[in-house]
């Protein structure tokens, strides 16, 4: 559910508006009204500018932290100075390190390409120039390199290098160089004097990532101290370009929204302080801050409602009522009980394990404990048709599992127009709600008309009678009163386009769910596959050779199905959940979530 929010007026001495603003943090819950935009500021640009270099420094030192991190503690205070000192003292420590890292890359292409010519001593070489000799180094196409070209020119062949013919030869002075070939110009260290200089910088390059191992903890503390440090700062900074000067600004008018259950001790807290304030009335034109509240379970899925649109303010909070529906198509998606069981074990151990992200791990412990009661429903784990399952008559076969897609498609589209209807009564009015609701009944009733028949049940005569009512009444209401208050015949004409497009798109969108029925059988007939892999590719090896073999197929084989299979079953319930359940249910969005002013 949306909470509710009380909208209020702050008047302060412009003296006052910094001590003002540092209240209103202290209290934590008062969102400002943003009439300027901060990120149009070039020091407060700097700010964020400043965050992200402190984002990339941390995700850096991340590789040198150690892997059994201790329980976070609070985050001490830090000045600005003594930040900027550690950042400044780390990005040098991982410059320094990177530098070292460059020179190792270019030491070893220096070996490589010397050991062509092998071992020697560059002094031996001045003391051939010192006696009117200089050793040439040359390169040239082998295939050129002929016993004819050798005898010629006196050319001594050191090693080859695929189509590459490397030669030395001793030349007195005016010689002219060899025809044909590349000269190359002579090494000015020994290999061994390399591969020493290699080792010192190998030996360097480990003293450093070790200095950074022994300070990554105290360097992520500091950096996250001073990251809040200017997150503050720029929350403050933000919240000065928001007040309206008043009386020659003199005086500072602020405004700001608290959440209503929270608005009372807001009140008594600066009714103490003697400033200023006033609960007033909220418009239409207000832009009014998301705070979303819900139970354990749909809590969960606060984040992918996040990410695709939270509500606006007029609006119901949807995730309440998608999140069954996202579990559901989940599991269809997946296919396996044994990939479902994986992932519940997996993130139940993540949320053992983790200080941090148990909100994520108890969302995907829902999501692989409903894959594993849904997969072993559908009959298949780790990819082996169950015998319950390999029945003709079992009640989730391949035909009766594409059927249930399509009428789990039509209860969603159903339940997602009646959401559309509730909403509509809640932002207009009952009357506005009645044709929405008139279509939902209409097209229920009509379904029933047709599918009772078929069923053969037996039913009291009077049922089909009230059936018929029921349609009647609700076509009456959906053609002649879509628009109240409008003239009949425009009423009838606009029903009619609504029929078109109604008739239209639940085809359409319908048939989108058997998306759930393909997505799930192909991932149990994957699984199946690498089993079969695994035991016709090993058959006729010793069992010392092949158990190891198939161990690997089936490790490979799965984990890339899993990997498919969980990518497969976030995006196309994402799409069915957001795409078709917030289409019929109108839903509009686009709310800006809640921001207090707070440390």
């Amino acid at each position: 559910m949306i909470q509710r929010m009380s909208k209020y007026s702050f008047v302060i001495y412009h003296r006052e508006y910094e001590e003002f603003l540092l209240a209103l943090r202290d209290l934590g819950v008062v969102h400002i009204t943003e009439r300027n935009n901060p990120k149009e500021v070039d020091h407060l640009k700097a700010m964020l500018d400043r965050r992200a270099n402190l984002v990339a420094l941390r995700r850096t030192l991340a590789d040198y932290l150690p892997e059994d991190m201790p329980e976070p503690k609070p985050l001490p205070t830090i000045s600005e100075e003594a930040g900027e000192a550690a950042v400044q003292q780390l990005e040098h420590d991982l410059a320094q390190r990177s530098k070292t890292l460059s020179s190792i890359q270019l030491k070893r292409q220096e070996i490589a390409e010397q050991e062509i010519w092998g071992d020697f001593d560059p002094a031996q070489i001045e003391r051939l120039g010192e006696a009117g000799y200089r050793l040439a180094f040359y390169t040239m196409p082998a295939t050129a390199f002929t016993e004819d070209y050798q005898a010629e020119y006196d050319a001594i062949a050191i090693a080859r290098n695929g189509a590459s013919q490397y030669f030395v030869r001793l030349e007195q002075a005016g010689t002219s160089p060899a025809p044909d070939a590349e000269a190359i110009k002579p090494p000015t260290h020994s290999l061994t004097d390399l591969h020493n200089d290699l080792a010192m910088l190998e030996q360097r390059l480990e003293a450093e990532s070790e200095a950074l191992r022994a300070t990554a903890l105290d360097r992520l503390i500091e950096l996250k101290a001073y990251d809040k440090l200017i997150d503050d700062d720029y929350m403050l900074g933000a919240a000065r370009l928001q007040a309206v000067g008043q009386a020659d600004d003199k005086l500072m008018l602020l405004e700001g929204w608290v959440p209503a259950e929270g608005a009372e001790a807001m009140e008594q807290a600066l009714a103490q302080t003697g400033y200023y304030y006033q609960q007033v009335e909220i418009v239409d034109e207000d832009k009014i801050p998301i705070l979303l509240k819900n139970n354990f379970f749909a809590r969960l899925f606060e984040p992918i409602t996040s990410m695709f649109s939270l509500p606006n303010y007029s609006e119901i909070d949807q995730t309440a009522l998608f999140a069954p529906f996202f579990l559901l198509f989940f599991g269809l998606c997946f296919g396996d009980g044994g990939y479902g069981l994986l992932v519940f074990v997996l993130a139940t151990i993540y949320r053992i394990k983790t200080k941090d992200g148990k909100d994520m791990a108890r969302l995907l412990q829902w999501l692989g404990g409903g894959a594993c009661v849904i997969g072993l429903l559908m009959g298949t784990f780790f990819g082996v048709t169950l015998g319950y399952a390999k029945a003709e008559d079992y009640f989730l076969n391949q035909d009766n599992l594409m059927k249930l897609s399509v009428v789990l498609g039509l209860i969603q589209i159903f339940f997602a127009k009646a959401v559309a209807a509730y909403k509509i009564k809640v932002q207009r009015g009952v009357k506005y709600s009645l044709a929405p609701f008139a279509w939902i009944a209409m097209l229920l009733g009509l379904g029933a008309m047709i599918l009772l028949p078929r069923l053969e049940l037996e039913l009291p005569a009077f049922v089909p009678y009230i059936i018929y009512g029921i349609v009647g009444v609700s076509a009456l209401v959906a053609f002649f009163y879509n628009m109240p208050g409008k003239n009949p015949f425009l009423n009838f004409g606009s029903a009619l386009w609504t029929a078109y497009n109604m008739a239209s798109g639940l085809l359409g969108d319908t048939l989108s769910y058997i998306r759930l029925f393909a997505i799930g059988l192909t991932g149990g007939i994957l699984g199946g596959v690498f089993n079969q892999l695994a035991v016709e590719q090993t058959e006729g090896l010793p069992w010392l050779v092949r158990v190891p073999m198939m161990l690997l197929i089936l490790l490979v084989g799965h984990g890339l199905n899993i990997s498919l299979a969980m990518i497969s079953s976030f995006v196309h319930p994402l799409r069915l959940t957001f795409v078709e359940f917030y289409k019929n249910s109108e839903f509009e969005g686009g709310g800006k979530a809640y921001q207090p002013l707070k440390k």
